[in-house]
């Protein structure tokens, strides 16, 4: 049986209020008790039920309560102050209760030119920053959210510094404004449902389509994180030139349409599909993926290139498949679209789609706790030694055999030399902030105010965030 779409299935006096105090208070008007059995939605689909349109932020309790209103402070004396339109009083919560803050009204700033490098941490925490030189202990970065940033050497795991003059074509989604909600039409996914905008991502629980056209080029990077419950089917089309769901199985009665690829994603695997009208459909190839079914999140990533006609896709960093396509690149359009097939409920966030210049990135291999810092370079040589900082756009680094400026666009990626030391934060107070560009950042949350979020971590020290950049803060509950 051929699936439908691109698919799997056929397509202001203060006023200090205990926890308790405050939700029995207020239980009645404000707390709306939500899949108290599905944890892991009590952060990221706090809205699935229809109310995802309201820009209001949202903090969420370890019982499974949340409540909607306004983050007005934060410091480690009083905790959490929290506001409601209809609330004369602000509330105040401790954090020990809390699980995580959906923040509204957050939006992507813009870095200025400079050596814009990809950087992840020990811990996993990743974001993207100018490299702007080294000193003995520290890398340091210039970031749109926080300003320079010192980062210790051996809390850094990788450095991949981007090629320039490639082009950013979408980041988001801050709004679902510009997209399609397509109509899914078939009795095998049920009732057509739709993806909704809420706190920076869009999220799906019934059948729903939503598709763009992003002007895709010829060679194009497209990144996103995603999280899900339960049974998870996806299709992403890749290079359509239609913004409506196509079934696969009556593709021939549908509009005409240029053709696409198909992208299928789910609990298992990965297939690709190429898809025109009046040619039969022929699957490329399949990528096991075992470890989906004992996770609910990963960072997708696909690559494509025209000229080569080639798709490719990442999973948390690493290519899992390449497909050439012998017949020719099957895409036709520039456009993407989006079909969550009503098996579980998802999550999409962080969506990133760039120009690619056909360099694949690859997770660090340099061993923690090595002495050296390693330098892969884009030809697959390797430079042993100590990178001691940045001149222009060239990367000194110190070998056995002297010194050396290395262009940073023949540099693929640099793995310092590290170890695990910084990543121990005080458990009490961490957070990890999720930022509207992609990036997470975890860190003791010493004061949120309108003025600045100041933090402080083992890996960076103490800096300040602004607002505005946060969508998201997950805390972390103190052990007992």
């Amino acid at each position: 049986m051929v699936p439908t779409h691109s698919g799997l299935g056929m397509i202001e006096a203060m006023k200090q209020f205990s926890i308790g105090q405050a939700l029995s208070h207020f239980v009645r008007r404000f707390v709306r008790v939500f899949w108290r059995s599905l944890t892991f939605f009590h952060l990221i689909l706090p809205t699935i039920l229809g109310q995802a349109g309201e820009a209001q932020s949202t903090i969420h309790f370890q019982n499974g309560d949340w409540l909607r209103g306004t983050m007005a402070a934060y410091d480690q004396v009083n905790g959490v102050t929290w506001s409601h339109a209809d609330v004369a009083d602000t509330m105040r919560f401790n954090i020990s209760q809390i699980t995580g803050i959906a923040l509204a009204g957050a939006a992507v700033g813009k870095i200025g030119s400079g050596n814009l490098s990809e950087v992840q941490l020990v811990n996993g925490d990743q974001f993207r920053g100018n490299l702007a030189g080294a000193t003995d202990e520290h890398f340091l970065f210039d970031t749109w959210h926080a300003g320079r940033m010192q980062l210790r050497r051996n809390a850094v795991r990788k450095i991949a510094p981007l090629p320039k003059g490639l082009k950013t074509l979408y980041q988001g989604p801050e709004n679902d404004d510009g997209w399609t909600h397509g109509k899914i039409n078939n009795e095998t996914l049920g009732d057509s449902g739709q993806w909704r905008h809420h706190n920076g991502g869009f999220h799906a629980k019934a059948a729903a389509s939503i598709a763009r056209d992003l002007g895709l080029p010829d060679s194009s990077h497209i990144s996103f994180d995603l999280d899900w419950n339960g049974a998870m089917h996806l299709a992403f089309a890749l290079y359509t030139d239609s913004l409506q769901p196509i079934s696969l199985s009556t593709k021939e009665n549908e509009p005409d349409f240029g053709g696409f690829y198909s992208v299928q994603i789910n609990s298992y695997s990965v297939n690709l599909l190429p898809v025109k009208k009046h040619q039969p459909l022929t699957y490329l190839g399949q990528a096991t993926v075992p470890n989906f079914r004992k996770k609910p999140k990963a960072h997708i990533e696909f690559f494509a290139s025209k000229p080569q006609r080639m798709v490719a896709v990442a999973i948390d960093g690493k290519v899992i498949r390449k497909w050439t396509d012998s017949r020719g690149f099957a895409g036709e359009g520039t456009g993407v679209r989006i079909v969550h097939q009503g098996r579980g409920a998802v999550r999409i966030s962080n969506l990133r789609v760039e120009e690619w210049n056909g360099r694949f990135k690859g997770p660090p291999t340099h061993p923690i706790g090595a002495k050296d810092d390693l330098v892969k370079l884009a030809n697959n040589d390797r430079m042993q030694g100590r990178v001691e900082g940045v001149d222009g756009d060239k990367l000194n680094v110190t070998t056995s055999e002297g010194g050396f400026p290395v262009p940073l666009d023949r540099v693929k990626q640099i793995e310092p030399a590290t170890s695990r030391a910084p990543t121990n934060v005080d458990i009490e107070h961490r957070v990890r902030a999720h930022f509207s560009d992609g990036s997470r950042l975890t860190f003791v949350l010493n004061r949120w105010s309108a003025a600045g979020v100041e933090a402080h971590s083992p890996s960076f020290g103490s800096a300040t965030f602004k607002p505005g950049s946060i969508t998201r803060l997950e805390f972390k509950p103190a052990k007992k």
